[in-house]
């Protein structure tokens, strides 16, 4: 096999092109695959100048008699190929980079360039531009052999070569969130990028070669803690690849100096001091995360008193979740399994099997923490606040519609200055405008009261009435 480097203009391929000279061998080429937005993408990358990627050719010459005939097969190019021939045959006009701003996603620097083909179709660029594309240099490497298993071993290689994974391609967008992520997450190999000791010392960081797992993970995180900062809502978001890759592209004017990042910061230092000791396996990705967005609540509404039983409760978490791994398969699993771990199997990235998780998670470490408010009086501190919030299924204990986070409120069932106590279960979900006050509080407590002992006494059933059926099926559901 010979190789021989050259130059091919954009012309120059799109008449060997239309010559039937530049062929696709199909039984090993893969066909058509890019989208219609990645090859406006490659379009536009052309005018900007940048350069694109090397194009191999395998050089086919048969001579008969005193006839010859050449042509060129496509080894590696493919794609790009068609991208450039489709845009000059009409197939599509180039993105606008703030018209079709939610399409192209192109970051802040671009937009704020100048673009003279913004929008346009081949046939309604200047001239000076189709001169630009047409007369643009690409690197070609034409490959001499006369055994085509050659050139088919040749682009098996090509081919072979790692490609990007989500993460890694996302270390690569500009802004200030993707340096954000690098550094809670770290990189090996980059000193700058030594990861946050959460990842390193709690969840086993540097022990492998992770291509972006705990990045992928500090992203997760990032997104969940700062959109329920940012938007003031008790919320939570998804967190599978493009609801990060959503976030990445809003975010490109991201200040890693705010109040909220250098909060986040804040609460991993405190998970890994009260963790540090290493006496437990390494954290999994899901604890993580609910480990970060409790001692969120906890930071700053409760004593300290918490801190002290923090790994102890975290342990019995652990433990009891470990053991309902057991029980998935039996007739009735655990309510770990349950309400926890199954949610950690089936649609784990999404908003709804989250916030279904963090619910059951701080409940059970509540139990154990039972945190005290700095100020008992004023309330309930914000973890209280959020297992209410869950626990009460959104819906306001007077009028029973639906509760928005910015609009609740905890309240006393029976009341504070009466003697009731601030803890979960002398507490309910209400709408601020809904909040017994004075009288109505008492008329509340009264009617919750009698509501309770109603539920809470035994169903009487007319025994004498049931045939012998019916007794039967209900001895039989009785064992079910």
């Amino acid at each position: 096999m010979q190789t021989n480097p050259d130059d091919l203009t954009v012309k120059d391929l799109l008449d060997l092109k239309t010559q039937q000279m530049l062929v696709i061998n199909p039984e090993y080429q893969r066909g058509v695959v890019w989208t219609t937005s990645q090859k406006k993408k490659l379009v536009d990358s052309l005018l900007r100048g940048y350069p694109l990627p090397l194009i191999y050719l395998h050089h086919i010459r048969h001579a008969a008699g005193k006839l010859v005939s050449e042509r060129y097969e496509v080894i590696d190019g493919q794609q790009r190929i068609n991208a450039l021939s489709d845009y000059h045959d009409g197939a599509y006009k180039l993105f606008h980079p703030v018209e079709d701003e939610e399409e192209a996603r192109f970051p802040a620097f671009i937009k704020s360039q100048p673009c003279a083909w913004a929008g346009k179709w081949f046939q309604d660029l200047s001239q000076d531009l189709k001169t630009k594309f047409l007369e643009c240099q690409l690197r070609i490497v034409k490959i001499e052999t006369h055994d085509s298993n050659e050139a088919r071993d040749l682009f098996v290689r090509l081919q072979a070569g790692m490609p990007l994974n989500s993460q890694e391609k996302r270390d690569a967008w500009p802004g200030q969130f993707t340096d954000f992520v690098l550094r809670l997450g770290g990189k090996t190999g980059v000193a700058r990028y030594p990861g946050h000791d959460f990842f390193n010392i709690l969840m086993r960081g540097k022990r492998v070669q992770d291509r972006g797992k705990f990045r992928q993970l500090a992203a997760q995180i990032a997104v969940l803690f700062l959109n329920r900062h940012t938007k003031n809502l008790n919320s939570f978001c998804d967190i599978n690849g493009p609801a990060i890759d959503d976030f990445y592209y809003e975010n490109l004017g991201f200040d890693s100096q705010s109040l909220e990042a250098l909060r986040l910061f804040t609460v991993l230092d405190k998970v890994t001091e009260l963790l540090g000791d290493q006496k437990r396996p390494r954290i999994l990705g899901h604890e993580a995360i609910h480990l970060i967005l409790l001692v969120d609540s906890l930071l700053d509404d409760y004593t300290r008193s918490w801190e002290s039983k923090f790994a102890e409760a975290f342990d019995a978490f652990k433990e009891s979740f470990a053991i309902s791994k057991t029980t998935k398969d039996d007739r009735e699993p655990s309510e770990f399994w349950l309400r926890y771990g199954i949610w950690t199997r089936v649609n784990s990235d999404r908003s709804d099997a989250i916030s279904k998780r963090h619910e059951f998670f701080c409940t059970k470490m509540y139990e154990i923490l039972q945190p005290q408010p700095k100020d008992p009086q004023r309330g309930f501190g914000q973890l209280g606040r959020e297992i209410i919030y869950f626990r009460d299924k959104k819906r306001c204990a007077v009028c029973d519609a639906e509760v928005v986070w910015s609009d609740s409120e905890a309240h006393h069932i029976d009341e504070h200055a009466k003697g009731g106590r601030t803890v979960l279960e002398n507490g309910v979900l209400v709408h601020k405008h809904c909040h017994p006050k004075g009288s109505q509080a008492n008329e509340f407590a009264h009617q919750w009261h009698e509501k309770k002992k109603i539920a809470a006494s035994p169903s009487k059933i007319d025994v004498a009435v049931l045939s012998d059926e019916d007794n039967d099926d209900l001895e039989e559901s009785s064992e079910l």
